[in-house]
């Protein structure tokens, strides 16, 4: 008999896909500025504008692979895929680990920000560990 899936994993799912493709926009972008920065200082002699473009450089790459993560959660969640629900968990505790990074960057916007994104983990995992989401996927 196939699984229902619940209303608020298609939800997640949704939420994980513009989660991912905002990320990858946004990590392309990174990635570029570090690519560029990065060369032009090592033309020019400028060791700090080649570090902050490495930096940005690796950041971008860090940043593509936790997006197509992302995407491929979203899949597993609106396939009811068995290794979908402990994927998510994990693309979870990655969150939680940018929100404490978040909260330590300095600024209280970035406190804030990094505050958010405690809760909202907090809350999916919270959903994911319900009898019936769990039951949904196999678990």
């Amino acid at each position: 008999m196939e699984n229902q899936r619940p209303a608020g994993i298609t939800f997640l799912a949704v939420a994980f896909i513009i989660l991912g493709l905002l990320s990858l926009f946004w990590s392309f972008l990174v990635f570029n500025v570090g690519a560029a920065t990065s060369v032009a200082g090592a033309i020019f002699g400028a060791e700090s504008m080649r570090a902050f473009g490495s930096s940005n450089f690796w950041g971008g790459i860090f940043g593509i692979l936790g997006a197509v993560l992302d995407l491929i959660i979203a899949y597993g969640l609106l396939a009811l895929k068995k290794w979908a629900w402990m994927l998510a968990l994990i693309g979870v505790v990655i969150n939680v680990i940018n929100g404490i990074i978040g909260i330590t960057s300095g600024g209280l916007f970035a406190f804030f920000c990094g505050l958010l994104g405690l809760v909202v983990p907090a809350v999916i995992v919270y959903y994911l560990m319900k009898p019936e989401v769990r039951a949904a996927f196999g678990r």
